[in-house]
């Protein structure tokens, strides 16, 4: 979109019959601030999400316009430390605070527009009462209040593909599967696969934006990866539900192996337990052809297994009725992450997400977005790069 927006023509490869519909959908649409990567001392990872999460709305504003108002939003989050954290809550408290002062400091260089919550406010520790009214205190030994807030991926992901279809200089190629690039100084060709034919087009600079397929073209091109990474399998819940929407916190329960709760404006929540949803893991370099889809006895056990141990912590998801937990949908995406161990390793990298963003050599540029919250800042990096080359 910033490249259009330049005058610039861009082609715009996606293997499936739509943009915008594997894991840039299927989260749960946290535009980070670094609260939850307290693993990470340094605050390298706090002070990369934080320049992501601030620049998030101006640069989907510049590109989408007043349609951004439309991405329905999630109230602040909340943070619950549970009792087998891998931090105490005054490691975490402090964390918080620190953060909070980055974001502040953030907050003079960027215009603030993040989804109508003001993330210069500090996070806040919630009394034992307010604690007792949300959380079971055999779970949760504190909890806090944050700005930080996520928005409905999939409606952003809606509004995206209709800006992208709306532009004359963006050509979208679907049903086109990229096997290979070649790193040419002069023209960088890519080779891909549509609609049974091979084909090859040459162009003045290559943009590998793939999340689970990057690696794998990377390596085409002549890059490899120099550190060991992740590929995981995780389901998760999405409901439409107005009145649990309006009743339940919206929470990251850290800082572990446990679960998310993001509850969207338009009545449609996001529920995850990552003992129950993550169901596998690889360090090939492609994944294995997961299925993102459960036959109806897997999902029934995921939506049981997910609901009951979200329950055990935030006792208003036992309020959902029979009939809601039965429209559940069970919902896949492939996560990536750099690292060899998972998160209840509290040394893995997958704690990190400071050493990440775009790589150019020549005319090929590829980017290791880390989070959906990178995602339009490293974008608008990878444009400028672009066209300061020519």
């Amino acid at each position: 979109m910033e490249l259009a927006s330049a005058g610039i023509d861009v082609d715009l490869y996606d293997k499936n019959d739509r943009c915008l519909t594997q894991a840039s959908a299927q989260n749960n649409g946290k535009i980070h601030l670094g609260y939850t990567y307290a693993c990470d001392r340094t605050l390298r990872t706090a002070r990369t999400m934080v320049k992501g999460g601030t620049t998030f709305g101006p640069l989907l504003r510049r590109w989408l316009g007043g349609e951004i108002d439309r991405i329905p939003v999630s109230s602040p989050s909340h943070y619950a430390v549970h009792d087998e954290s891998l931090l105490g809550v005054d490691a975490v408290e402090n964390h918080f605070r620190a953060t909070h002062e980055i974001a502040v400091e953030e907050s003079c260089s960027v215009p603030l527009d993040y989804f109508g919550s003001d993330y210069r406010l500090q996070p806040r520790r919630l009394s034992s009462t307010e604690c007792d009214l949300l959380f079971d205190r055999k779970s949760v030994t504190a909890a806090f209040i944050t700005p930080e807030v996520s928005v409905d991926p999939e409606i952003l992901a809606d509004l995206v593909r209709e800006r992208l279809g709306a532009d004359s200089k963006i050509r979208c190629l679907l049903g086109a599967h990229v096997d290979s690039v070649k790193d040419d100084a002069e023209k960088p060709a890519v080779n891909f696969e549509m609609s049974g034919t091979s084909a090859r087009e040459r162009y003045d600079h290559v943009v590998n934006c793939l999340w689970d397929g990057r690696l794998a073209v990377d390596k085409t091109a002549g890059l490899a990866p120099e550190r060991p990474w992740l590929y995981r399998l995780e389901y998760y819940l999405r409901l439409h539900a107005p009145a649990l929407a309006s009743a339940i916190p919206c929470v990251t329960i850290v800082l572990g192996p446990f679960g998310t709760i993001a509850a969207y404006g338009n009545g449609d929540s996001y529920l995850s337990w990552y003992p129950a949803s993550m169901r596998a893991m690889s360090s090939d370099l492609s994944p294995p052809a997961w299925s993102l889809e459960l036959d109806e006895a897997a999902a029934q056990e995921m939506r049981r297994s997910i609901l009951a141990s979200l329950a055990r912590i935030v006792p208003a998801v036992s309020r959902l009725t029979p009939k809601t937990i039965e429209l559940c949908q069970v919902k896949g995406g492939i996560a990536f992450a750099w690292g060899k161990s998972d998160i209840d390793d509290p040394a893995s990298g997958l704690h990190e997400r400071h050493a990440i963003g775009p790589v150019s050599r020549g005319r090929y540029h590829t980017i290791d977005t880390g989070k959906l919250t990178m995602a339009p800042l490293f974008g608008k990096l990878v444009a400028d790069r672009i066209r300061q080359i020519g």
